[in-house]
């Protein structure tokens, strides 16, 4: 259900640049749009859309769902982390399990830094350029649980060292569990460098 009120497609417009700025502008837009789409199909943030959302049929929820489902299709999804990361279509799923629509790390532990604050940095730039690429956030705890997935998490240090990275700025406040992450230029250049160098 699109929103139809002014203010709110401000919002959500203003929230689809904010989140694609940092981008190149051969990314820019094509990421503004994936972004915009999946903002306006979701949106439930004022009492008009939650209520629209909440009138509709089970079959309008259905239908709405298909339809993102083939937005965000596989093939879609492998040519977005190609354009992003720079890197041939037949290479992306070297690095990343396409299957699903959040795409997710595959590699194998060896091509990560052995270090732990490294190869978090690493896990935490491949990650948030996949999920910028097809238009999904990016949070901490994603980066979190990735990283303690492959034995790399120090969790001590874990939100220092996310912090501390110069390619992207972590949101929200100190102490939340949970924040968002939003990808500089110099982290798509940095995550480019990361998945050529994986493939080559």
């Amino acid at each position: 259900m699109i929103p139809t009120d002014t203010r709110e497609l401000e919002s959500l417009v203003a929230m689809a640049q904010q989140a694609t700025k940092s981008l190149d502008d051969e990314f820019r837009l094509p990421a503004f749009e994936r972004v915009l789409d999946h903002l306006l199909t979701n949106s439930v943030g004022s009492s008009s859309v939650s209520s629209a959302l909440e009138g509709s049929s089970e079959p309008a929820a259905e239908e709405a769902q298909e339809a993102d489902g083939v937005l965000y299709g596989e093939q879609q999804r492998i040519d977005a982390l190609a354009r992003y990361f720079k890197i041939p279509p037949e290479d992306v799923q070297h690095i990343f399990d396409t299957s699903e629509e959040e795409p997710r790390l595959a590699i194998p532990t060896k091509h990560l830094a052995g270090p732990k604050s490294h190869a978090t940095r690493e896990i935490a730039l491949l990650l948030a350029g996949a999920l910028t690429a097809v238009g999904l956030p990016t949070t901490t705890s994603h980066i979190r649980k990735v990283t303690d997935d492959y034995g790399k998490l120090d969790s001590r240090n874990f939100m220092t060292t996310l912090t501390n990275l110069e390619e992207m700025s972590v949101l929200g406040k100190p102490r939340s569990p949970n924040r968002l992450i939003r990808m500089k230029v110099s982290g798509a250049e940095a995550a480019q460098h990361i998945a050529q160098s994986i493939v080559s």
